[in-house]
């Protein structure tokens, strides 16, 4: 068994949702759109923590967490974007993400669904921008643009 498919296993033991990959269809051009949603569970976070090394205590500890203005555990902003990348890797081709920018707007908490909209603004040739924003039911949460290679 390779390490993937271990972790894939442990992963969703622990309650976080796989998706399959699946590419969208249809030809990127300006006003192509992409949408992807996940909930991002307690695993989420773990992993997220464990490969990136933001083990911040307002990521895992309640109690410090609670004395924030956060008034709780919230999920790492770079894992809520995290979900762009899933969901520009879906687009027709093969996908690079060559930049990124981002403005966090509002903390997501552990169970919260994430839903990323994004809307191809430019082209040239086979470079696109991506405008982007994350949402937690419809509330912003992210938002900002990507721009990718398309091969």
């Amino acid at each position: 068994m390779t390490t993937l498919e271990e972790l894939k296993g442990i992963y969703c033991k622990k309650g976080g949702e796989l998706k399959p990959f699946e590419k969208f269809e249809g030809e990127v051009r300006e006003g192509y759109r992409i949408e992807y949603e996940k909930k991002l569970n307690e695993i989420d976070v773990t992993f997220f923590g464990l490969a990136s090394g933001d083990l911040n205590p307002v990521h895992f500890d309640e109690d410090f967490a609670s004395k924030t203005k956060f008034g709780g555990r919230v999920v790492h902003g770079m894992l809520t974007t995290s979900l762009v990348s899933a969901a520009v890797a879906r687009m027709p081709g093969t996908i690079v993400l060559l930049e990124q920018s981002f403005r966090y707007v509002s903390p997501v908490r552990i169970g919260d669904t994430v839903r990323v909209e994004g809307v191809v603004t430019e082209v040239i040739k086979n470079r696109c921008k991506v405008d982007v924003k994350c949402f937690v039911d419809d509330k912003v949460v992210a938002e900002g643009w990507v721009k990718v290679l398309i091969w």
